[in-house]
């Protein structure tokens, strides 16, 4: 539930009430919210401000009507008693008044002040978007309202209303970001549970594919099955490193977003500029799985080899035939190798993914780019049903999967979304051709009997080193 009031809304009332009370000459002022107010029933009146202060604590222990006497005061509005009290604010029948008749919601020159304005008290409903948030009160024994104070009281009121429906939002938002930060806590530990858990059958897949190696014959072909295995391993641990630093990361931000810094923050002794207190996390290490990326020089052939001896066996395994085309010369590029190996990892296995038996993939690198001489391109292309035109301008937005939404072939549509991402990252850019027919490359001597009325090839660029 939230308060009627911050401390910081109650301490701007206050300083405005004074101010105007010492402008217009008022012997009293004093600020109510309304609480709980509707169209049928009136509200619930709380005092936030009054000018002159209430009775100190002392005087409120000593007398505890004291405080209640300073805004209710009693029925002699007299001046003598005026000048040695607090002078009263506004009874309840007056409130009653003020917001029953709802004179407040006409024109100030059309309305009638008879029943929210005696010669002493001038009462303004603080009133934001048609709704009454509270009143403004003044009090004065010795004179009547003049119309140019009653505007100036007016122009308080409408600037307490505003401040007081933005402090109450403030509330609000507070108590969605605390909800907010409870539930992401708890999703926390959840993440950090299972990433636990995760690891330790991991690491026995692992033992066992190593066991395994060691009981096969040299000459048997399912070592290479078995390397396979233990390369995947690897590459499930370094991804669930990725995703432990993530949430580390993650959970700093939330601690550090967690530290409440006031509006009007005193400026530090030192010279602490904003950047030397930003928080330690930034967007560029969240950006993806990998963290930051380290560009340098590698080998294609280094980083695609191990890549193709899994994706033989899974190819052997749904009938589709592969393809690796490697280049004469030594083909290398500005990259992160881990980053690198990711997109070569994605494109191949959505390859085998949409590709239906007796198809064939292929995987090229090495290539000139015929108008940007520095860059390098890198080739996987399939002969399956290839990507609807509608589809192709949209195919790296995450989680778009096109017409393969209705398909049975399940999927997230963010592996293209997080291969585009990292190849920009590394200053490349990823091109889709679909169908073949459409690629503006020369395809090699043992694809040219390939369909090229179907299928897609997908060429990232990458500066060359």
């Amino acid at each position: 539930m939230l308060m009627p009031a911050s401390t910081e809304f109650a301490a701007l009332c206050q300083s405005q009430i004074t101010m105007m009370a010492q402008v217009i000459g008022a012997d009293s002022t004093a600020v109510y919210l309304a609480e709980s107010w509707t169209e049928q029933a009136l509200p619930k009146l709380i005092p936030i401000a009054v000018y002159p202060p209430m009775a100190s604590a002392a005087q409120s222990q000593a007398d505890p009507l004291a405080s209640e006497r300073a805004l209710t005061g009693s029925a002699d509005s007299s001046a003598t008693k005026a000048s040695q009290s607090p002078a009263p604010m506004l009874t309840p029948d007056e409130a009653q008044a003020v917001l029953g008749t709802k004179q407040w919601l006409l024109p100030y020159d059309n309305a009638s002040r008879s029943e929210r304005t005696t010669p002493q008290q001038l009462a303004i409903p603080l009133v934001h978007e048609g709704r009454v948030v509270g009143i403004l009160v003044g009090w004065r024994a010795d004179r009547p309202w003049q119309a140019d104070e009653r505007h100036q009281m007016e122009e308080c009121a409408r600037s307490l209303a505003l401040a007081c429906v933005l402090d109450q939002r403030g509330q609000w938002l507070q108590t969605q970001l605390s909800a907010l930060n409870r539930l992401q806590t708890q999703q926390s530990d959840r993440f950090h549970e299972l990433l636990h858990q995760l690891r330790n059958p991991l690491t026995a897949l692992k033992t066992f594919g190593k066991l395994m190696m060691k009981r096969l014959a040299p000459e048997d072909k399912n070592q290479s099955i078995v390397l396979s295995m233990l390369r995947e391993s690897d590459r499930m641990r370094d991804l669930l490193g990725y995703f432990d630093d993530t949430l580390e990361a993650v959970d700093q931000t939330r601690t550090q977003a967690e530290v409440s810094v006031p509006l009007l923050e005193p400026a530090p002794d030192n010279d602490t500029t904003l950047e030397a207190r930003a928080l330690p996390v930034t967007a560029d290490s969240l950006s993806h799985f990998g963290g930051t990326l380290a560009i340098k020089p590698c080998s294609v052939k280094a980083l695609v080899t191990p890549l193709v001896d899994s994706v033989e066996t899974l190819s052997e395994a749904r009938n589709i035939t592969l393809h690796v085309l490697a280049p004469e010369h030594k083909a290398m590029v500005n990259a992160d190798d881990h980053a690198l190996t990711e997109i070569i990892s994605i494109l191949l296995e959505n390859a085998l993914k949409y590709s239906p038996p007796e198809s064939d993939i292929w995987l090229q690198w090495g290539l000139f780019h015929p108008h940007q001489p520095y860059l390098q391109g890198i080739v996987v292309g399939d002969t399956g049903p290839g990507i609807p035109k509608a589809d192709q301008p949209r195919i790296f937005e995450r989680h778009y999967r096109g017409v393969q939404m209705s398909s049975q072939i399940g999927g997230s549509g963010l592996g293209l979304a997080i291969a585009y991402d990292l190849v920009r990252e590394m200053a490349g850019f990823i091109e889709v051709y679909s169908p073949l027919a459409d690629l503006p490359l020369a395809l090699p001597k043992t694809l040219l009997n390939l369909p090229q009325e179907r299928g897609t090839a997908l060429v990232v660029w990458l500066p060359k080193s």
